[in-house]
Formats: structure tokens, sequence, C-alpha cells
């Protein structure tokens, strides 16, 4: 039993404090020292009193909380309390001393704990602990540890009988276990949703701390002591302070405020401190009126996640623990929602600046706003009012989900009786699927914008993958702006349209537009995140620059991409590491390192499942220009014609799939020398690019410049000359002058013109796209090289050798396979004009050996070697060689090129000189 002489003592101070609490401060030493002769009481009630400052009801908390320790009844081990026998003391804190104990007697057998609770029994105390049972009793959650039982003891002290756990406190449990902080976050989280499960039945637990979270052997947790939580309603009604461990203990607990959901979330914040810290944090009852330290400041020095703290982890635990109840976390619900953000890498809310329903609905997995409005904090929020706003706030999110519900189904009915039988169609086509749903999407969801700019965002993509890049343009960066307009304010999301946006700007020729969209998608995802949209946007960025010819970085950047797959489920990127596979083969075919890129295309159709998909198209097609760029034209041929017929059933005979096919047919005739054909396909590119892509577009401009190239080939130097520059003045006006783009259009344009000896005219053009691609195109890239080789052909045409011959040297070794022919035409040509008559034969030679190599005996551009060489020799007197050169070029040029087309008359001229000196 309870020492009679320090209960006295304690019931003596208890008295004299309540006698002079309420004088004025001046007046506690003279009253204190009359009511009592011994200075040592004295001194210690003038200490409580002074402690006053710190708030009366926790003095008069602390008072009787000693008082109720001194007169607590001292239980042992094997005593009964009714039909339980204590096996074991457990544990002992403010609140009481905890047993262990066994059902004994002879009914049924449990393990149970009995918390026997410090304090005076009185009337009230027993009849309010009656109610918290009855709250407990309801409260069946599968991790709050159950009220079996309850009453007093002989002397009418309250005790509960409760479940036995087994278990770790929480503190131990992450010691003994070494958890990281990954883990240490998901259970905290477990801990707040039982938490927040207690609060949606209005059960407060007002004790939340480690010893009264024990986790199990299976790593669950279990919280303790809901069964002396108070009701909601019945701590705003009383305004007490309740029990509490005052270093857990919100600053309106411990002072006897109103107390609700808030202060639960405060101490969830000193617990979460303290795990991620992984040390107490030594609050006092003093220190209550001081901020809670953060996690970074109490962990540490040697704890090797300290650094990751800082920031994000720092900014929840002090939006937690802010002293202000406005100020924090309005509900255990988004407490939850912001550590979840973090552990998934995205922003949260704790950090952003703004009105507070801004940072909820910013932090929403779902986009969706939480369960409140933005402005309904205050001091005096109470949880009934929470819930209310919380039914209101399910109720409009489940309108917006019927909302949607209907607008896939209006999507996706048929009930145009002309569509399904007048046309004899049991169902829409994909595209008039896509169509329908575009033309409703802005009305039917326009009161869900999160909602409604994710289904953008489906619809772009998905006209974009069927080749209609109009619409998905449009509707991507709806879908962008949508996702970052601050009602939604979801960064990862937009991030994920940018891949979209990027990969569609880029492949309508603006790979420096894509590249900054691919950068700006980067920027709103966290540096260290592994996420298939961060490897998706390192693939679209690697792509652009491809665009731009810059190779090796876009060679880097594709390497990135494949890397961080590489961390990722590989059943959940199978698709994507195809993607970026082709996009590699793409790369290597315009590097011209046709092995590596038949290898990564090749890998391409062995992953593809059938050739039924677009990916599997594509491959073939790319496939397709590297066999002809080979010479390997019968093989590549048939892929193509295929991939036609594929793409028409798939897609239909106007997208970008069919283009594509119409494009590598073209170019695969064209080479084949068969320029008829060539000419029919361009045609039929250029009429589906208009449809497609608008005449205005890049990539109609991309058309119209292959087809003066053909021109070109067939000697219509007019229509090859209209066509160049339709394609430049389209170029300019979409990308700019100093587009690489552009600057490649202006250099063929100029080269055609110094062939038409327009040399002051081609001049201009020459120098200022060989100027502006040096500034942006990579020594290395084709497109430089080819625009610096005709600015030598034009520097060599004026005479002016010793320009040409340095700028040939600047080349050196990096000119690739496929201008390898121009090279040496441009260095045979420049013997000749220096009089080196020896060299320039071996040079026509060489030059005419390589034609055959890569194109045959019957090609133009074989023949073209032929005339050059047959000319040379005239120029050394051997007709007869020339002669013969000459009979070797005419089948080709007479069967392909025009009647009057420069190559021809050049023919006849050689023909004449060649006949005329025999004759």
């Amino acid at each position: 039993m309870p020492n009679a002489e320090e209960a006295a003592r304690w019931r003596q101070t208890r008295d004299l404090f309540d006698a002079v609490c309420d004088l004025p401060r001046t007046q506690w030493r003279q009253q204190v020292q009359e009511y009592c002769g011994d200075p040592a009481l004295a001194e210690e009630v003038l200490q409580l009193l002074h402690a006053q400052t710190q708030g009366l009801s926790r003095i008069s908390s602390r008072l009787d909380t000693a008082l109720a320790r001194a007169l607590t009844p001292e239980l042992a081990v094997g005593q009964r309390l009714g039909p339980w026998r204590l096996t074991a003391r457990i544990a002992g804190g403010g609140m009481g001393t905890v047993f262990k104990a066994e059902r004994d007697d002879g009914v049924y057998r449990r393990t149970v704990a009995i918390k026997l609770l410090h304090g005076m029994p009185g009337a009230g105390e027993v009849e309010r602990l009656q109610a918290e049972r009855q709250v407990l009793a309801g409260l069946n959650l599968p991790d709050v540890a159950q009220l079996y039982d309850g009453g007093t003891t002989p002397d009418g002290y309250p005790y509960l009988v409760m479940e036995y756990v087994e278990g770790l406190p929480l503190d131990r449990h992450c010691a003994s276990h070494a958890l990281g902080l990954a883990a240490r976050l998901r259970l905290f989280l477990d801990i707040c949703a039982i938490v927040r499960s207690a609060h949606e039945r209005l059960v407060l637990h007002c004790d939340l701390k480690p010893g009264n979270v024990l986790v199990r052997p299976d790593g669950r947790p279990v919280l303790l002591d809901f069964g002396l939580a108070r009701l909601l309603n019945d701590a705003r009604e009383r305004g007490e302070a309740g029990y509490c461990t005052p270093g857990y203990a919100s600053p309106e607990l411990v002072d006897g405020g109103p107390v609700g959901v808030a202060s639960d979330v405060y101490s969830l914040g000193v617990l979460l401190v303290e795990l991620l810290s992984t040390r107490r944090c030594a609050r006092t009852l003093q220190d209550n009126q001081a901020p809670v330290v953060l996690p970074s400041a109490n962990a540490p020095q040697g704890l090797r996640w300290r650094r990751a703290l800082r920031g994000d982890l720092d900014a929840i635990a002090a939006r937690a623990c802010a002293r202000d109840v406005a100020a924090r976390y309005r509900s255990v619900e988004t407490l939850m929602a912001d550590v979840t953000c973090y552990l998934e890498r995205r922003p949260v809310a704790a950090r952003q600046s703004g009105r507070l329903y801004r940072l909820v609905r910013g932090v929403q997995r779902n986009g969706r706003g939480l369960a409140a409005a933005a402005g309904a904090l205050s001091l005096a929020l109470i949880f009934v009012a929470g819930l209310v706003q919380a039914r209101r706030q399910a109720e409009e999110e489940a309108a917006i989900a019927h909302q949607v519900g209907d607008f896939m189904v209006g999507v996706f009915e048929t009930a145009d009786p002309f569509l399904r039988t007048g046309r004899g169609q049991p169902e829409l086509s994909s595209r008039q699927l896509l169509d329908k749903a575009a033309l409703r999407v802005s009305q039917d969801l326009a009161d869900a914008p999160a909602q409604l700019a994710r289904m953008r965002a489906v619809l772009g993509t998905a006209y974009r993958n069927s080749g209609v890049p109009r619409q998905a343009d449009v509707l991507l960066q709806q879908a962008y702006d949508g996702f970052m307009d601050a009602r939604v304010n979801r960064p990862a999301d937009a991030a994920a349209v940018l891949v979209e946006l990027s990969l569609q700007k880029t492949q309508g020729g603006n790979g420096a537009l894509g590249q900054v969209l691919a950068e700006r998608g980067l920027a709103l995802l966290p540096a260290t995140a592994t996420t298939p949209t961060r490897a998706r946007l390192h693939g679209a960025r690697g792509l652009a620059l491809v665009n731009q010819q810059q190779f090796d970085r876009g060679e880097a950047a594709f390497d990135t991409a494949m890397g961080l797959y590489a961390k990722l489920p590989h059943y959940s990127v199978a698709t994507e590491k195809l993607a970026l596979s082709y996009n590699k083969g793409l790369m290597y075919l315009r590097w011209g390192r046709l092995a590596s890129a038949e290898r990564e295309l090749r890998h391409v159709l062995g992953g593809s499942q059938g050739r039924g998909t677009s990916m599997a198209l594509a491959a073939e097609m790319r496939l397709a220009q590297i066999l002809r760029e080979q010479g390997r034209f019968a093989q590549a041929l048939p892929l193509l014609q295929a991939g036609l017929r594929h793409a028409e059933e798939l897609y239909g005979p106007e997208s970008s799939f069919v283009l594509m096919q119409h494009d590598g047919l073209a170019d695969l005739y064209r080479d084949w020398g068969d320029y008829a054909a060539a000419e029919q396909q361009y045609q039929l590119r250029l009429r589906l690019s208009g449809i497609i892509d608008g005449t205005g577009s890049v990539e109609y401009s991309m058309g119209l410049f292959n087809y003066g190239e053909l021109q070109e080939l067939r000697g219509d130097l007019a229509q090859a000359e209209r066509l160049y520059r339709q394609a430049w003045a389209i170029r300019r006006e979409r990308l700019g002058g100093q587009s690489p783009t552009s600057l490649r259009a202006e250099s063929g344009l100029g080269a055609l013109l110094m062939r038409q000896a327009r040399m002051d005219e081609a001049g201009a053009l020459l120098m200022h796209a060989d100027a502006g691609l040096d500034a942006v195109l990579p020594a290395d890239a084709p497109g430089r090289i080819e625009a610096r080789l005709n600015r030598i052909d034009w520097h060599i045409l004026r005479g002016d050798t010793t320009q040409a011959q340095a700028l040939l040297r600047q080349l050196g070794g990096q000119v690739p396979a496929s201008l390898q022919l121009r090279l040496l035409r441009a260095r045979a040509d420049l013997a000749e004009r220096r009089g080196e008559g020896a060299a320039t034969l071996a040079l026509r030679r060489t030059a005419l050996e390589y034609a055959r190599s890569l194109h045959g005996n019957d090609r133009v551009e074989t023949a073209t070697c032929h005339l050059d060489l047959a000319e040379t020799l005239l120029r050394l007197g051997h007709r007869q060689p020339a002669l013969d050169a000459l009979r070797q070029a005419a089948p080709a040029l007479e069967s392909r090129l025009l009647a009057d087309a420069p190559a021809r008359r050049r023919l006849d001229g050689l023909r004449l000189l060649a006949r005329g000196g025999q004759g």
C-alpha cells in the first residue's frame, strides 16, 4: 500500500497550492509562509506556483499525477483481480502500471494485459472510464489492442483488461531490425492508418508514443491505450487536459485547451521525428512551448540517411508539429498523403506555398482534393465537422467518377443506327472513337479538371500513336496545361505528357524544341527518381538530339534511359525498352553505322509480338532503309510493300504510318533507279502529308525537299528549285532561319544554283548555311559535312583552290560512308583545277570503283562517275578510254533522265568531243 505519510504530504501541498494560486504573484510568498510553517514544503509550493507561467492546467496535471502515483496501490505478481491472475509486470508509466495476466477461473484460457490506472478513485473518474470502455468495445479494429474487460480493485481503483500483444515497442523494433529510411516511413504510414481508422470512429488517442506502439514479429504495428482516449465530443465539451506523456503531447493538450484530430497529428509528428532521426527528442513539460527539433537536427552525425532528411522530411515533421493548430496537417490522412508523396518522389505539400487548398490538392495521388475545403481551418475546428466535409468531398468525387464513367460509355456506345447498319459496320473504328471522344471531352469533364487533363493526355497519345499528329499536338498541350494548373498541380503527370509532346515535336522536325520539352519534363521530377517517366524523358531527349545530328550526345541519353529501365521490373517497361532500341537503330542509321542500326532493329522485330504493331511496322521500314543504303533493293522492297498493306489495314489509309511506308518506297525506287515509281510514291506521300500534317508543316516540307532531290536527279532543275524553295520557306517560317533543318534546305538550294552556274546567289546561301550549321551541329554530323562539301564545291568552281584545300583538310577522317563518294569527287575536282592530271585520273577511277561497289553499274550515280572519268581522260588526250567510259554511262542516263537534263547534255557534248578527235 502507498506510504500514508507521503500521501498526506502531497494532500497538504495540493491544498496549499489551491489556496494561493489565484492570488497576485506578488502575494504568493507572504501567503505561503503565513499558511505553512514547513520551509521545505513552502519552497516546493512556491516553485510550483512560479511554474504556473507554463500553464495552470499543466501544473495541476503534474501535481495530480504525482499525488496519484503516491496513492496507487502496489499490486504484486501472483495476485488476482477478479478472474485474472497477474503473471508478470510489463511496464509502468504516467497512466499506470501494466501487468501480463492469465484467466484463472477455469472457464477458458486467455493471456491478457491489465492496466492498473494511477489516480484516486472517484465517481466522476469511474463514470468516465465506463464511457471509455464502451468506446473501445465498439472500436473493433484489427491493429488496435482490444478491450476485454474492466473493473475496480478491492480498494476502488480502476483497471482495464486488454488484449496482450506479443511484440517490441516501436523504437526497439526499428533498432533491432536495422530498418532503413524507406522502411521506417512505410511503418509510420501503417501506424497513421490505424490512427485514422480510430478517428473515423470519433475516437482520439491523446498519448501516442513509441511505448504505445508495439510491432508484431510479422512487422505489423498494434496501438495500445485507446481505452484511455476520450470521445471527441466529450473532449470538446470538457476542455480538460487528459492523460498524456509530455514529450509527445500537443501544446493544447498540455495547456488543457480544446483538443481534436490535430492533437494526435502533433504526437505522430514527434513520433516521425524520432523514427527518422533514430533517437529520442528528450522533450520535457517545459519544452512544450518550444518548437520540436527537426529530424535532420536531431539525427546523429553518423546516420547514413541524415542528408536525406533535409528538405521534404523536415518540412513534413515541422508542419505536423506546428504549435498553431491551424498550421498543422488538418487530418492524419493529409499527413499520410505527404509521406506517400515523398516515397513516390513527388512534391510534398509542406514544401509549397499558397493556400492550404492548393497545397492539399497538389499532393493527392489521383489529383483529387482531400476531404476538406481550403479555408475551413480554425482553432475551433472540430472533427465531426471534418467528417461532414469529408463526406461532402467524397460525394463530389463520386459524382466526378460517375461523370467520367458516363463519358467513357458515351464514347464507346454505337447508338447511331446509320453507323451500325447503313454502312454495315458492327462498331465504330478506332479513329472514329478517338474523334468522338475528342469532341465530348471538354464539355463532359469541364467540372473535373484533373480528369479532363488525364483524358486529354490519353487521347493525345492515342492520336499520336495512330499517326494523327495535329490533333495529338493540340490535346497533349491542353493536357500539360491542365496538369500544371494550380487547381490540379500534378507535375509528375505533366512530365509524362511532355514525353509525348517532345516526341511529337521531334518527329515533326523540330528537334530543338523536342529537346527543350524533354529537359523541362526532367526538371519537374526529383533528381534521384528512378521511374519510367524519367527514363522515357531521357529517351525523348536522345531522339531530339539525334534529330539535330548530335549523335554522340543522343547515344549517351539513350544509354542513360536504358540504365534507368534496367532498374525497373522488366515486365513493366518491356515495350519502352523496345521503343528505345528502335530509336537507337534510327540513330545509328542516320549516323551511318549501318551494322549497329541493323542489329538494334532486328532486336526490335524479335521482341515485337507479330507485325500488327506500329513499332514493328516502323522497324521493318527502317530495316528496309538499311538494306536500300547497302544496295540490297530486292530484299528491301517486300518489307516495304508488306508494311504498306499492314499499315493501311491497321490504321486506315490516312495515318502517319502509311505515310512512312510511302516515304520508304519512294526512296527505294529513287535509289534503285525507277524514277517513275519513285515519283508516284512521292506524290502519294505529299498528298497524305498535306492531309495529316498540313501543307505548312515541317513534315510536309521534308516530302517537298525529297521530291526535289528526285527532280534534280531526273534533270528537271526548274522543278527541283521550286520544290527546294518551298521546303526552305516552310522551315524558316516554322523553325526559324537558323534551325539546322532550315539551314540544310538552304544548303541544298545553294548547291542546285551552283550547278546551274548561278555562283553569286549560290555562294550567299552556301556560306550562310555552312556557318550556321558549324555553330549548331557537331563536326561529324552528316548534315554538317554535306553542307561543308557543298561549300568546297563552290570554292573549286570559282577557282579558289587554296580555300577549298584548307576546308578539305579540316574534314579529316570524319566523313561518313554515305558521303565518301562526294568527298572523292570533290578531291578529284580540286586536283583537276590545280592541274594535277595523274592525281585527278587516279581519284576519278577510285570514285568510279566506289560508286560501283555502292550502286552497281546501272545507276545514275555510277554513270555520273563515268562522265567525270571520261572528261578527265579527254583532257589528258585519252580519247578511246573516254569513249569506253561514255558508252558505259549512256544506258543509265538515257533511260532514267529527261532529254534536256544537264547530265544528258553533258554526255552528248563529251561524245562529240571524243568522236571529233577521232574524225
